[in-house]
Parts: C-alpha cells; structure tokens; sequence
C-alpha cells in the first residue's frame, strides 16, 4: 500500500513539472523572448557603396597625393577594420569625422589620410608607417588599436576566428521547435562562448605570448621612427563592443597593458573605454551579435575624444579653438 502513495506523488511531480514548462513555452511564446531584440541602431546597407570610395592605392580614403599640399596639415590614421569603417557609411567612420572636426576647431585646412585595411595588425601597421605612412608628410600619425592587433598565428583568438569562419550545421530536433529550449540553449551557448572569449583574449596578452611581444616591439619601432622625423605619436584603444561597458568589463587590465606599452613607445594614450563607459553596446555597434564593429554612433565619439586629445600634443597654428562637433 505504501507504493500507491509514492506513485501518486511521482506522478504529481511529473504532472506539476509538465504543467511549468507548458506555461513557460507558452510564456516564452507570448513575450517572443526566443526573437532577437532589436539593437536600437538601424544598420546602414552599405551593400556596393561598403568599398567606397576606394583610392587609386586600394584604400578607403580620397584621392591623396603624396606631396603635403601648401598650407595643409595632415594626420595619417592607421587601424583595421574599425579605422577602415567596417558596415558604415565612409562619411560616418571616426577618421572623416575627425578630418571635418579637425578643419572647423582649428579653422584651417587638415587631411586625415585613412591607411587603415581590415585585417591589419600592430606588425602590419609599424612597417606600413615605416615605407607608405611618413611619405605623406604627417603632423600626427594615429593608430587606432583593436584588441586583436596582437594577435598571431597561434593566439587562442586567431584560432576562434577560423573556427567561426567554418560553416557549421546545428543538428536539428524535435527540441528545436520549443522556443523554450531555444531560449536556454541559445543563452548557455552565449555564455560558454563568451567565457571562452575572454580567456582567449587574455591568453593573447601574456607576457610571453608571441603576438604580444611582437606587438610591443612594433609600438617601438612606429614612437621611435615618429620621434626621428618630429612627429607626435597617439595611441587610440578602442573597447571590444560585444561586452558590458561597466565595471563587468572583461578587458579593462588589457587596455591598462596596452597603454602602458604605448606610452613607453613615446605615444599619447587614450583610451576610449571611459568615453563609452555606462553606454549600452546594444547601441554602439552595428547590428548586434551579427557585427559588432562599432556604428556610426560609436565612431562620433571616438572622433571627438580624438579631436580634443589633439590639443595637447599638435601646436595650435593661430587662435583658439572653434568647439563643434565632429
């Protein structure tokens, strides 16, 4: 007899179990928590016009000559991807922002020659300023530093890189048409991949980790070649978009390593993570989860910390500054 009773409480369990998930799908379903939520930002179609305007010398910039033109100042921006402009428009990207700002602050002609290529590297960068950048006759050289800049062949990063460009088909199941499991599935996913995010960043960042040394000889060899031909260096270090800009921040002691490594290579730091700090990176990139470059929002700000940190490392030519927005 002392069977039925626990048969009968299984069974109240089973059914009150059953009950939960039937109102939590159904919960789920309602509140359409298994849709992705819109990131505030409307992404730009750049479609054709994502390449635009390419340069005679394959970059996305105007059409400079080498030759500094008469009465013309110049800054020679070099970056990756977030330079280039990746997924906005060319008007929008921080360095034709800073170009425009450049020219109505200090009421004088300035260029902002853009060499930044997707893909590019600390390495890459220091031996482009070396035999193309210094040609342009620059007044301020500029790299705007990615977190990934230091990365190589063996990072963990790297290594997470081509393993998301390899195309993968999820198994399908009967499970899969619960909106329930996809929102539990999707999330453990999303965190598991996020810890090992950050672990991979922070591998690249080891005091012995290749790239790592590579990079800092490169930040060197670009202050030491700036301060031979008199030409003041600066050191942008953007944040990794797809984080909390708060005190959960993953990356704050990676930005705290690379600037001091800027620094000693006789570069003026500055770090952009305060000026997005409290932000929500739903709005700062450009379409989520899908592209986390920053959008044009982001770029505006960049470009105005930018345009400001100027004042103390590039003279003013006659009078004082014109305050607008870049």
């Amino acid at each position: 007899m002392a069977a039925l009773p626990r048969r009968a409480e299984l069974l109240l369990l089973l059914g009150t179990v059953a009950v939960f998930l039937l109102v939590a799908e159904a919960a789920v379903r309602l509140l359409q928590a298994d849709v992705p939520a819109p990131t505030g930002y409307a992404p730009v179609n750049t479609n054709r016009r994502f390449m635009r305007p390419k340069n005679p010398r394959g970059y996305r910039d105007l059409d400079r000559t080498l030759a500094k033109p008469p009465g013309m100042r110049r800054v020679v921006s070099l970056g990756d991807s977030f330079a280039w402009g990746a997924s906005v428009e060319f008007e929008d990207a921080y360095p034709q922002r800073l170009e425009r700002g450049l020219r109505r602050r200090r009421r004088e002609p300035w260029q902002v020659v853009n060499l930044a290529l997707p893909g590019m590297n600390t390495v890459d960068e220091a031996a482009q300023l070396e035999t193309e950048g210094m040609a342009y006759g620059p007044d301020l050289v500029l790299l705007g530093y990615v977190l990934n800049d230091s990365e190589d062949a063996t990072a963990a990063e790297a290594r997470r890189a081509v393993e998301w460009a390899e195309p993968k088909e999820m198994p399908r199941g009967v499970l899969d048409r619960s909106a329930l499991f996809r929102v539990i599935s999707t999330r453990l996913w999303a965190t598991a991949e996020n810890r090992r995010r950050v672990r991979g960043y922070r591998s690249m960042y080891a005091e012995d980790a290749p790239g790592w040394i590579a990079a800092r000889a490169a930040l060197r060899r670009m202050g030491g070649l700036c301060r031979e031909k008199g030409v003041p260096f600066m050191v942008a270090i953007f944040p990794l978009f797809g984080n909390p800009l708060d005190d959960r921040y993953p990356f704050a002691e990676i930005h705290a390593k690379v600037g001091q490594a800027a620094g000693e290579a006789g570069a003026k730091v500055v770090d952009l993570l305060p000026a997005y700090r409290g932000l929500r990176g739903e709005l700062l990139v450009v379409d989520g989860v899908n592209d986390e470059h920053p959008n044009e929002i982001a770029h505006r700000i960049a470009a105005n910390v930018i345009l400001h940190a100027l004042d103390d490392v590039v003279p003013w030519s006659a009078g004082g500054p014109a305050d607008e927005p870049p």
